[in-house]
Formats: C-alpha cells, sequence, structure tokens
C-alpha cells in the first residue's frame, strides 16, 4: 500500500501508542534559558532514536545548546541544529551521558561531542523535510505516518503594547486545561517558540493539536498544551519540520 492510499485517523497520540514504544520521551524543562529550539529538535528526535534502539532515549538539548558554536540561551533555529548533527557525524547524546544544567543555562565549553548514532544503515539516512506553509492537512498526514514534528510559534510577549501578542502571551504562560485559541494571533511574524506536534485529536467538537512543550511537567496539562487546528493558530503551521530517517534516494 503506498503512502498516499493510508487512511488517516481522526485522532493519534504519539503519547499513547504501541506501534514504536518511547517515541516521546518525558517533558523536558529549558528554565530561563532561550533554548526552545534544542528541546523541540530533541523532541522531534527521540522518535527516531526510540525506532532505531527499540528504547526510549531521552536525548541531550544541553549538547545542542553548548557544542553548536553559537546560540546558547540567545536563540537558534532547526536547521543550526541539524546541521550541527550532520557535522558530529549524525551523533547526538542521550540526556543521561550530557545532563542538562540545573538552570538550563549554557556551559562555557562543549562537554563532549559524539554521541549515539541516529543515522540508520547503507539505505536509511537522517534528514528533515521542512513541510508546506499552512498546510494542516498535511500536516496531520505526517504527524500520523511519520512522526512527531517540530514547529516555530507565536508564544506571544509579555510586555510592549501589541494586544494581540500581550493576550497570546498571558493565555500560553497560563494555559491549564483547554484548547488554545487567540483570534488573528499573528502568524508570519514573532514566531519565538519551538515546541513540538506530538498528536491531533477533536474536543467538544473543536479540532486541536497536542503539543509537547518545554516548561517542565507542571505546565500546562503534565506539560502538553491543546492548539486549535485548521486555523494556523499562531503559526502553527507557518514552518513545521519532520526530522527523521529517509530512504538515501530522496
Amino acid at each position: 500500500e503506498s503512502r498516499d492510499d493510508t487512511i488517516v485517523p481522526p485522532e493519534y497520540d504519539w503519547t499513547n501508542q504501541t506501534r514504536i514504544p518511547g517515541a516521546v520521551a518525558p517533558v523536558k524543562n529549558q528554565h530561563h534559558c532561550g533554548s526552545c529550539y534544542a528541546f523541540g529538535m530533541v523532541g522531534a528526535l527521540e522518535k527516531t532514536y526510540a525506532e532505531i534502539y527499540n528504547q526510549t532515549g531521552p536525548l541531550s538539548p544541553q549538547q545542542l545548546i553548548d557544542c553548536r558554536g553559537s546560540g546558547g540561551c540567545d536563540g537558534g533555529t532547526v536547521e543550526d541544529c541539524f546541521e550541527y548533527i550532520r557535522s558530529n557525524d549524525y551523533k547526538l547524546n542521550l540526556e543521561k551521558d550530557y545532563p542538562s544544567t540545573s538552570d538550563g543555562k549554557q556551559q562555557e565549553k562543549c562537554q563532549t561531542q559524539g554521541g549515539v548514532r541516529l543515522s540508520y544503515n547503507s539505505t536509511y539516512t537522517l534528514d528533515y523535510e521542512r513541510l508546506p506553509t499552512g498546510n494542516e492537512e498535511y500536516m496531520k498526514k505526517t504527524v500520523y505516518e511519520r512522526g512527531p514534528i517540530v514547529v516555530y510559534f507565536n508564544c506571544g510577549l509579555r510586555t510592549g503594547n501589541d494586544t494581540i501578542l500581550r493576550e497570546a502571551s498571558n493565555k500560553f504562560d497560563h494555559y491549564a486545561s483547554g484548547i488554545f485559541n487567540v483570534p488573528g494571533c499573528p502568524t508570519n511574524r514573532n514566531l519565538n517558540h519551538a515546541p513540538v506536534v506530538v498528536g491531533y485529536g477533536t474536543e467538544n467538537g473543536i479540532d486541536y493539536w497536542k503539543v509537547k512543550n518545554s516548561w517542565g511537567a507542571d505546565w500546562g496539562e503534565n506539560g502538553y498544551i491543546k492548539v486549535k487546528r485548521n486555523d494556523n493558530m499562531c503559526g502553527i503551521a507557518t514552518s513545521p519540520f519532520y526530522v527523521g530517517l529517509f530512504s538515501k534516494n530522496h
């Protein structure tokens, strides 16, 4: 059966499935460090680790924060992280071998390169695909068929006089349950966060994405948030990336 013939179910959750046990590792906490990009990349990669090694492997965001040579706690991109991993022979350490600092901050020097190899064999290689902008049906199909995806997301601004950005920030910061929805939230600017979409569904007639954040398990719904789907809410569908194994002739 070809990929295009696959029936995509109306709901799916990578945190609660048996296809690849351990595809989503426990929620992490970036603390007061602008390192969401590293947590997003790691969150998108952990399914690949589980796929190759048949176990849950919390991978190390700290290595991406310390060792890329730029960014640190001042932000970064998914593409930067991938280029570092590629240049490191497709390796990244497990969290237990390269633990996070207690406050999430960047260390003065890279502790170790190396790590576990995330490229499979002569047939498959680790790569990423930027999904089409604004196509949430394709996002849904990708999440179901291939795995969690990292997205850039506008979670608002805590200061300034842009009322919609202030509203988005307030709702995101204090999210506890339900479906996050900020009508008019900009989709092409202030994409200042990089969480991971791990599933989708419908609640009380409203479609949503299940999103893994990096603010610890005591934030939101055990570290997760449901974001309104099919509206490109706060830019969630503006620049999504799937990171995983591709056949070498892809």
